[in-house]
């Protein structure tokens, strides 16, 4: 596996960045192995069990066009609802994806709207690591690791100097993080029929340090599917032989260089197997355009946009924001971060702050709004072809996988809501907005640093995971309004 050169942190200006993995040079087709097929007509089909004709389709099954529009205040009571759940989430990510399955996994009827045409967010183009401490990887590996000595690592990286993140939102996170590495692992096990790590290659090379055995340039190389990257170490006094290897590498069985879709795959076949079953209905490009308020103020709908026009959905028990940010927004980089306008991103091109500016709209705090990762140098990323219909793309993909990324580029953009460690949306004063909750990249008390005091790679994910999975189990026990 490789990562990204030293050339390329230090031409960013970042002496150790997240690790994707550059496409030394390019394979012959027939070298990528396939397993079962995930074409788009397997991915049309998984939406026909819902009614949906097409991958676009826009409407929601059983809505109408003439519904009567809701405001960001308006009464509950006089609103045409086109379509009622106990749970709406607000985007197909990470963070979404993990909400919807905990949602569904407590008892309540969840719906998921996402504005792209696929599912998958940023998480499914991902580089393919998921963070955590005390998993049963490292266990198998010998590696001794506990959620204190993440907790003590993330409040080192992410607060030293800088005092980005609350206290309690990195002592939640750490909490959380091995055990939903462990969740996503047996959740493969289940729904996938393959091992989303490969444990095995790891135990063979178990102690390996450097490029003889993964090609990471010896970042805390514990071996194989575990290592420690993404993060100067050496900054904290910490030498990398000390490193803890936390970010756990997810397999790809084409042997492409990242395999942010089999990180993805297993949410998604839990998610379409729940759909079968009827407890969680999605509805593709279905956009959040912005929050319906009882009286109360408390959030009991939302207002999309589909190709239909707009429509109210009605959710009894709550909605979740895990739209993905704002990083394909230059009205949003204007407003907040200008210093990030020379930058396009190579992040999902739907994230344009719809989550974040609805938020805002109803009174909820924003913080960090202007903290992103650049990416200067023109790189190539190659995943498994055959997810490239199946998982949302960032930019266009050959058909052998490969992405090229242009130079002055952007991950995604780190500002948005605050929460609270039940991941409740916050308001100006610090009080929960009720029946709202967040994570992701909707988020700005997260844990992700500034560059250079990054935590290492797949901590995003598992903060996305962390929050996602406690907002599921808040949402599915909330009080229904009716």
């Amino acid at each position: 596996m490789r990562h990204l050169p030293r050339r390329v942190r230090a031409a960013a200006g970042i002496k150790e960045s997240r690790a994707y993995k550059l496409v030394p040079q390019r394979r012959l087709k027939g070298e990528i192995m396939k397993q079962e097929s995930l074409s788009r007509r397997s991915f049309v089909k998984s939406l026909a069990v819902m009614g949906f004709g097409a991958v676009g389709a826009g409407a929601l099954a059983g809505c109408s066009s003439g519904s009567t529009p809701a405001s960001a205040a308006s009464s509950g009571s006089d609103i045409a609802w086109d379509k009622e759940t106990d749970v709406l989430v607000c985007g197909y990510g990470a963070a979404g994806a993990s909400c919807a399955i905990e949602a569904a996994d407590n008892g309540a009827k969840v719906l998921i709207i996402e504005k792209a045409a696929l599912p998958g967010g940023s998480m499914a183009r991902c580089g393919g690591a998921i963070m955590g401490a005390g998993t049963k990887v490292q266990a198998d590996l010998g590696v001794e690791d506990t959620p204190d000595g993440l907790y003590n690592w993330v409040k080192t990286c992410v607060n030293q100097n800088y005092d980005l993140c609350p206290d309690a939102i990195i002592k939640t996170y750490a909490e959380h993080a091995g055990e939903n590495v462990d969740w996503l692992q047996q959740m493969c096990t289940d729904y996938c029929k393959r091992d989303l790590f490969e444990v095995g290659m790891a135990v063979e090379n178990e102690g390996a340090q450097g490029n003889e055995a993964t090609g990471d340039g010896g970042n805390g190389v514990t071996a194989g599917c575990l290592n420690a990257v993404g993060c100067e170490y050496d900054s904290f006094g910490i030498t990398k032989a000390e490193a803890v290897a936390r970010s756990h590498w997810a397999h790809s069985d084409g042997n492409a260089a990242n395999s942010g879709p089999e990180l993805f795959e297993p949410l998604y076949r839990n998610i379409n197997k729940k759909v079968e079953d009827g407890t969680v209905e999605t509805a593709f490009k279905t956009a959040l355009s912005r929050f319906i308020l009882d009286d109360s103020g408390t959030v009991i709908g939302v207002v999309a946009k589909t190709d239909a026009g707009d429509i109210n959905i009605k959710a009894t028990k709550g909605v979740m924001l895990a739209t993905g940010g704002y990083c394909a927004s230059d009205d949003m980089k204007m407003k907040f971060c200008q210093e990030a306008l020379p930058y396009t991103t190579y992040m999902c091109y739907d994230c344009e702050g719809d989550g974040i500016n609805a938020a805002m709209t109803i009174g909820a705090d924003l913080y960090n709004m202007c903290n992103f990762y650049p990416i200067e140098v023109a790189q190539v990323y190659q995943y498994d072809p055959q997810y490239n219909d199946v998982f949302n793309s960032w930019l266009n993909m050959d058909d052998e996988g490969y992405m090229e990324v242009p130079a002055m580029n952007m991950a995604e953009c780190h500002g948005g809501v605050k929460i609270n460690t039940d991941a409740q949306v916050l308001d100006l004063d610090g009080n929960p907005i009720a029946h709202l909750y967040a994570s992701g990249n909707d988020v700005g008390t997260n844990i992700f640093g500034v560059p250079g005091n990054y935590p290492g790679c797949g901590c995003y994910v598992s903060f996305a995971f962390a929050f996602g999975r406690i907002a599921g189990q808040k949402l599915a026990a909330e009080t229904v309004i009716a």
